[in-house]
């Protein structure tokens, strides 16, 4: 009878009965405009939880999701997502939640997981990467008052509880680095052009420039998939330039892998004719040849504070300050 009279609750609420649940066991993220309408509507037809019930829908699963916007062949060889993995996957079992983690390539894909994660509660909470400007899951977790954190920015930066780097900041010291070196004529490949890490990092990039006087030329930016494949279509690209670039800075270690190897298939020399940064310090910066200079973002310090952030909520806790910011460093190798 419980179950039917939330069902009425939800209707009369214009809410679903997820939200009315979560509303019910005074869930602290429940948008307070939701929870007063839901409120309302309990008052008016004096709604009394059944405590069996009740209790029932209050145990958690703990297990914790985590989306990727990546094909399950990608994912297997991408070293920043290898490192995160494994690093939740740690956090987390010290306090007694496991992962589970899904893959989907489209966006479709992705809006039937999160669908499906939301109307089974198979987790206690999510963990999200790659925002985008317009993130209709963000919209649709705050408004179900489901708990979940961002790996990244998102605005407003208060809106929502994150972890991320100071990504504009760090590309900004990665390409005065290289203005530092002589280099003149620097390049930037960046991901997916709707991720907000890729804008930021190259608006990091333009203030870099911007600082040094320099003219921003959009000629030398490219963008490319996650991968080595689209680190290498970008070098083309910019390599088809009447003026080539002498510097690259990448979005990633596994970009700029790719465009390296693009700029040496072009008989180019590394660092004399060009040079290149990446970014999160992989351990593949060290098994290629020459060496890939890189930011380190440190991995395991954002999967550590996002994985306990993300309990704190499902455990009723409320984490501050809302945006946690992870600090970066250079790490100088032969490529640079």
């Amino acid at each position: 009878m419980a179950e039917i009279r939330q069902t009425e609750i939800a209707r009369l609420a214009r809410v679903s009965q997820a939200t009315v649940s979560r509303v019910l066991n005074n869930d602290p993220q429940v948008n307070e405009e939701l929870r007063q309408r839901v409120l309302a509507v309990v008052e008016a037809l004096g709604y009394v939880p059944d405590a069996r019930a009740q209790s029932l829908r209050a145990q958690r699963t703990r297990l914790l999701g985590l989306v990727v916007h990546r094909a399950p062949t990608a994912l297997a060889h991408d070293p920043f997502f290898s490192a995160l993995i494994a690093s939740i996957i740690e956090q987390a079992g010290k306090q007694g939640y496991h992962l589970c983690v899904d893959a989907a390539r489209t966006v479709k894909g992705q809006r039937a997981i999160y669908e499906e994660l939301l109307r089974t509660r198979r987790v206690d909470g999510l963990i999200l990467v790659e925002s985008e400007t317009r993130d209709e899951r963000i919209a649709r977790l705050t408004a179900e008052g489901f708990p979940f954190v961002l790996i990244g920015r998102y605005e407003p930066e208060d809106a929502i509880y994150t972890v991320d780097n100071d990504n504009i900041g760090a590309a900004r010291m990665a390409t005065e680095y290289l203005l530092q070196q002589g280099r003149r004529r620097i390049a930037y490949i960046g991901g997916p052009a709707g991720l907000t890490v890729t804008r930021d990092r190259l608006r990091g990039y333009r203030d870099a420039l911007q600082a040094w006087g320099m003219n921003y030329d959009a000629r030398l930016v490219a963008f490319g998939a996650f991968s080595e494949q689209g680190g290498a279509r970008a070098m083309c690209e910019l390599l088809s330039l009447p003026h080539a670039p002498d510097a690259v800075l990448a979005l990633d270690d596994v970009l700029a892998i790719g465009a390296m190897r693009e700029a040496q298939r072009h008989q180019l020399r590394i660092p004399e004719d060009i040079a290149f940064i990446g970014f999160n310090d992989t351990p593949l910066c060290s098994f290629v040849e020459p060496s890939l200079t890189s930011v380190a973002i440190d991995i395991a310090a954002l999967a550590r504070a996002a994985t306990q952030r993300l309990i704190d909520l499902i455990e009723g806790r409320s984490p501050s300050p809302r945006r946690l910011i992870v600090p970066s460093r250079l790490v100088p190798r032969e490529s640079a």
